[in-house]
């Protein structure tokens, strides 16, 4: 039996046993898949609760709905953070794109030393990676979708990045000699990690060295000098095979 559409909704459209889908996934709805009352979809909140839903009515603007079921799905763990330094062009699509396949939960876009893109309209950007986050959730089957958050400087990220007990700071720097395979299966209790990745050029020595001041690990990805891109959908499939 096919799998019924799934779709995200934010918590605050369940309205007891209905739920109403507005926005551009009625358009998806009524004139893509042409679904009729009758017909289930697989509605979730972005926060691990899914809702098998029968459509009740399909309208312009609105494609109403009733709860069949409710389901917990349990979110990745550890939880993690990545923390990318601006790379040029349209890479950081790409990044927000996979990293999303890959598992994160949260992408802070970071300025260092070497970013040499000028971000303008930084919230309509923001919005545009959000957006590529909710899409390759759903098309990844992930129950939650990653948070982007606003652009900090290098030194405003080590100043809130406070981690909590049992959380693991990662910096990829080409200099380092700890491999990362060693560090990972030393911190398998691991509840949190946060990778800092590079913009073209990486990190200067000065960077490198106050993250690790802050307590992140310099770690070594090989002896192959990696694109930021590269760099960042490499890492995370690494701690995604250790931790899975």
């Amino acid at each position: 039996m096919p799998r019924a559409p799934r779709f995200f909704i934010s918590p605050d459209q369940v309205l007891g046993p209905e739920i109403a889908i507005s926005g551009e996934d009625v358009r998806h709805i009524a004139n893509v898949l042409r679904m009729k009352p009758g017909e289930e979809l697989l509605l979730c909140d972005g926060q691990g609760t899914e809702y098998a839903v029968t459509i009740t009515s399909v309208g312009r603007t609105e494609v109403s709905t009733r709860v069949l079921s409710i389901a917990k799905r349990p979110l990745s763990s550890p939880r993690v953070t990545l923390a990318q330094g601006l790379p040029k062009s349209d890479k950081m699509d790409l990044i927000v794109q996979k990293a999303t396949e890959l598992g994160v939960a949260s992408i802070i876009p970071v300025v260092t030393e070497r970013t040499i893109v000028k971000l303008k309209d930084e919230e309509k950007r923001i919005g545009r990676w959000q957006k590529i986050c909710r899409e390759a959730a759903m098309q990844s089957n992930r129950p939650d979708i990653p948070s982007v958050g606003p652009v900090l400087s290098f030194i405003d990220f080590l100043r809130i990045s406070h981690p909590e007990s049992g959380s693991l700071l990662l910096l990829p720097w080409e200099e380092a000699t700890l491999p990362l395979k060693s560090v990972l299966r030393q911190k398998q209790e691991a509840c949190r990690i946060v990778v800092l990745i590079g913009p073209e050029g990486g990190f200067s020595r000065k960077e490198a060295e106050l993250a690790q001041a802050g307590g992140f690990h310099l770690v070594s990805l090989g002896q192959n000098i990696l694109r930021t891109e590269t760099a960042a959908i490499a890492l995370l499939g690494m701690i995604q095979y250790e931790y899975s």
